[in-house]
């Protein structure tokens, strides 16, 4: 049995305007919780931020930590970065017929990494290793990742939202949920879904994620609470995990973090194996 973790977090962006600030905040945070907590060692992370966290690079990364699964190993995947949408392809999204994407610091809008890429890639996991996928992004039409200055005066809001070129000049507007294939769900945040990972990601798709200023450093919202949550009790099931990161948030964001997986998983020990 191995650990391994791949962390991608993007405050720079080779498009202007787009940059974030929490990001990579976001990663080394969780790589600590992992190394202290979970027993990761520092040779099972790898880190892809900012203009490392190229397409290609991302792809490959995710490709190699999911291919070279064997039995019995716990992986974790984390973003931290813009998402946004661009127009389906495939027929498969019969709704709003929009393809969700994860943004690279490279993004082209003309080869996206997008939501059917992933599931494809996350659906090849050997079933007896383990998959826990965080996607800190926003999820709704304007896709803002809110700064927060707790107990101070708001800063400028930064979009965790890329609008598609294509789409502004037509005058349009999309939302969109990057790093999964979107399904009609009720209003709750926990979803008992087929999928061999299990997903937190940072929102309901009619909301926005903060990147917020939390004693004087920028951080995502659900990361900061999502690490917090870990480090008060290291060996909660996913449910229980879920609501505490949800409580942390709760009073000081809007946002509703949602938990995805099989029934089973929710209620094992986080990062534990699925026997």
């Amino acid at each position: 049995m191995s650990k391994r973790a791949l962390l991608i977090g993007v405050n720079e962006y080779a498009i202007p305007g787009a940059n974030l600030r929490g990001c990579v905040n976001d990663v080394h945070n969780i790589a600590g919780a992992l190394t202290e907590l979970y027993g990761f060692a520092e040779s099972d992370i790898t880190m892809l931020l900012d203009d490392a966290a190229t397409k290609a690079a991302m792809t490959r990364g995710i490709s190699d930590l999911v291919d070279s699964a064997k039995p019995g190993d716990i992986l974790y995947l984390h973003y931290s970065g813009h998402g946004s949408n661009v127009p389906d392809t495939s027929g498969d999204e019969t709704t709003d017929h929009r393809d969700e994407i994860l943004c690279p610091h490279d993004l082209d809008w003309n080869d996206p990494l997008i939501d059917d890429w992933l599931r494809t890639t996350f659906d090849r996991l050997d079933p007896r290793a383990s998959l826990t996928v965080v996607m800190d992004c926003c999820h709704s039409g304007s896709n803002t990742r809110e700064p927060v200055r707790i107990g101070g005066p708001e800063p400028e809001v930064i979009s965790r939202f890329l609008p598609n070129p294509d789409d502004e000049a037509a005058g349009g507007s999309f939302t969109g949920t990057p790093g999964r294939v979107r399904r009609r769900r009720p209003d709750t945040d926990v979803h008992v879904v087929d999928i061999t990972e299990t997903l937190l990601s940072g929102c309901r798709d009619d909301q926005t994620s903060a990147d917020a200023d939390i004693g004087g450093v920028y951080n995502g919202a659900l990361t900061y609470y999502l690490v917090q949550a870990m480090r008060e009790d290291p060996q909660v099931t996913y449910r229980a995990l879920h609501a505490r990161t949800l409580a942390g948030l709760r009073g000081n964001y809007d946002q509703v973090p949602q938990l995805e997986g099989r029934a089973t998983r929710l209620d094992q020990v986080f990062l534990s194996g699925t026997g």
